[in-house]
């Protein structure tokens, strides 16, 4: 097909404030043959009535309050299109051609079952704070090298999805992450070498201690289900310890306000592997020592 079907799916709650520039910014997108589904996770704001202007050019759902999970999963069974994207109410597209990119990235990649752009972090006003320029990833350097930065702007196929099935109920805070894992496992994903998508960051998405908790542990628990993969080889199987402890290490980042969590995981992460730590612990202090110091 040359022009496949895409479908956009953007899951929603209590996002009223930010959902309209997502909206927009999957409507001015310069690819025509758009699916576009937004699904209202039982929000309490004024979600539906600033959405009331787009209805016609968009699919609006609304059901009771189920999380995230739950809701890209209702998505997943709607979308009719070759590709799928998910784009999360409060992180618009970067750029208008992000579609028209994605798809012609897999269209000379046929064996891709994903493609996965660069982005950047933005902050409530839509200024960009930081680029996340990516790799070309495979399970092996994932796994390896404990890659945990991978997620908005993810274009899947459908025939993948089928196989791969929903997101994983145990997820709750990276669905998206775990997903592309899964991707990675079942054959082969492609980077896009462009900025394609943002990731916000705002008062509203800062780490509680529960979510810090789990997000710490989601985390942690990617490199411990993929370790022993069979289509590792086996020099990863053999690093095993020292890889963990890299997945450990990586772990506290997510902690959140967690301290006790963040001990918590440095302590595995020595377990696992002293030397390894060290050597991460060595790296971070040196990279905190390159930041600018700011006098107040």
């Amino acid at each position: 097909m040359l022009n496949p079907l895409v479908t956009i799916i953007t899951p929603t709650y209590n996002r009223a404030d930010l959902l309209p520039e997502t909206v927009e910014s999957v409507l001015r997108q310069d690819y025509e043959n758009i699916e576009y589904i937004v699904i209202d996770d039982g929000s309490k704001d004024e979600t539906k009535e600033v959405l009331g202007p787009y209805i016609g050019r968009l699919q609006y759902h609304y059901h009771d309050n189920a999380g995230e999970t739950a809701t890209v999963n209702k998505g997943l069974s709607l979308a009719k299109g070759d590709i799928v994207c998910v784009i999360n109410s409060d992180d618009p597209f970067f750029v208008d051609h992000a579609v028209t990119t994605a798809v012609q990235v897999l269209k000379e990649n046929p064996n891709a079952l994903m493609a996965y752009p660069d982005w950047v972090s933005i902050d409530k006003d839509g200024n960009v704070l930081h680029e996340e320029k990516l790799p070309q990833y495979t399970l092996e350097n994932l796994i390896e090298g404990a890659r945990a930065c991978l997620g908005p702007g993810m274009f899947i196929r459908k025939s993948a999805i089928e196989k791969v099935g929903p997101r994983c109920a145990n997820a709750k805070y990276i669905g998206d992450l775990d997903y592309s894992f899964r991707m990675a496992a079942l054959g082969e994903i492609v980077h896009i070498p462009y900025t394609l998508a943002t990731h916000r960051v705002h008062s509203n998405s800062l780490s509680s201690l529960a979510k810090g908790r789990r997000m710490a542990s989601e985390v942690a628990s990617l490199g411990e289900n993929y370790i022993d993969h069979p289509s590792l080889p086996e020099r990863i199987r053999k690093n095993k310890n020292k890889i963990m402890a890299k997945w450990y290490f990586v772990s506290m980042s997510f902690t959140g306000s967690d301290l006790v969590g963040r001990l918590r995981y440095y302590m595995k992460a020595i377990k696992s592997s002293p030397v390894t730590t060290a050597r991460m612990t060595i790296l971070l202090i040196l990279r905190c020592l390159k930041k600018p110091f700011i006098k107040n």
